[in-house]
């Protein structure tokens, strides 16, 4: 009888292992909660400060090319070592960046409401960004992003301010 079993459990578990693998690296990928996708609402993000000069197309570009998340109090969120180079909104809560051994942290509505592009990256101090209460942040690929700004879309006055600040806490190189 055993004879019998064996080509059965072994064609079974050849269906299968392809199957166990999929879950696994679903649940690998989302282990950690917390750092959740969440939706990005048109109305909500016509009233965040970061996003206010912008049309109702612009906005739909916006979402079309970001991705929205959910986040907890203590979430280390970005570095300025990131090889992916996203380009990071606050949307709704605080953050802080952490350089130097000392803390910056920023609202939604002041000049640390975004992280990323040279301003992070070109820095001559390492940092890392780390989400201080529940909040809501975008992030978008420098690529994207960058292509946002080469169509017109108003960032202007926020990149400025970001970028004065960043410069003063992280004593940006070639800036």
């Amino acid at each position: 009888m055993s004879k019998r079993l064996s080509p059965f459990i072994l064609a079974a578990g050849a269906l299968l292992m392809p199957l166990a693998q999929v879950a696994h690296s679903f649940s690998s990928s989302h282990q950690d909660s917390s750092m959740q996708a969440s939706t990005t609402y048109l109305y909500l993000l016509r009233k965040t400060p970061f996003f206010t000069r912008l049309t109702t197309a612009q906005l739909r570009e916006v979402i079309a090319h970001s991705r929205e998340w959910e986040v907890k109090p203590g979430t280390a969120i970005a570095t300025s070592g990131d090889a992916a180079r996203s380009v990071w909104i606050l949307l709704d809560g605080g953050w802080q960046v952490e350089a130097g051994g000392k803390v910056y942290p920023a609202l939604h509505d002041q000049p640390g409401k975004w992280y990323g592009r040279d301003a992070v990256y070109a820095a001559a101090q390492p940092s890392r960004l780390v989400v201080i209460q529940h909040s809501y942040v975008m992030q978008m690929t420098q690529t994207d992003f960058e292509r946002l700004l080469a169509q017109g879309l108003d960032f202007q006055t926020h990149l400025a301010q970001g970028k004065q600040y960043y410069a003063e806490i992280l004593r940006i190189n070639n800036f």
